[in-house]
């Protein structure tokens, strides 16, 4: 196997080392649906459930169902929409937007520790490495990020 496959596929396993020690799904505190719906609210802010459904790529029955759930838990808020009563918005409350943040510090903390066994050289010269590789990526938007990373949830908890 050549230097850079073995490198890809090692980060490939850290990444998968993670996501299992902090991703949400994992821990079954969320349906990846919902998370996934908590996700696009914080990224995009307040949307009908049919722009929900639609970015999400699943049905308007299963956004409308998720997103009272998620209301429910108190993590977002639907409300109808005074120009057209038909139009449902949904928007993140502050627990939800607090417990977005905790996932993210979450996994901010695992990978930390995952790096702790680097000496403080050895983390410097891997963020060396890394913002040239970041660089290099920026061409890249957050959007198709979020997708492939959305998939491979989506898939990986049907297996």
């Amino acid at each position: 196997m050549m230097t850079t496959e073995k490198l890809a596929e090692e980060l490939l396993s850290l990444w998968r080392i993670l996501r299992g020690l902090s991703h949400p799904v994992r821990h079954a505190e969320i349906t990846p649906e919902q998370y996934w719906l908590l996700r696009l609210l914080s990224r995009a802010g307040p949307l009908s459930i049919g722009e929900v459904a639609s970015q999400l790529g699943i049905a308007m029955s299963s956004a409308t169902s998720a997103c009272k759930r998620l209301e429910k838990a108190g993590l977002l808020t639907r409300a109808r929409q005074a120009e057209d009563e038909r139009v449902v918005q949904v928007a993140l409350t502050e627990q939800g937007r607090a417990r977005i943040e905790a996932w993210k510090q979450r996994k901010r903390e695992a990978l930390t520790k995952l790096l702790s066994v680097l000496d403080q050289y050895e983390q410097e010269e891997l963020q060396r490495m890394l913002e040239r590789v970041l660089e290099a990526a920026g061409a890249h938007e957050v959007h198709s990020e979020f997708e492939q990373e959305r998939q491979v949830i989506t898939h990986d908890s049907h297996n």
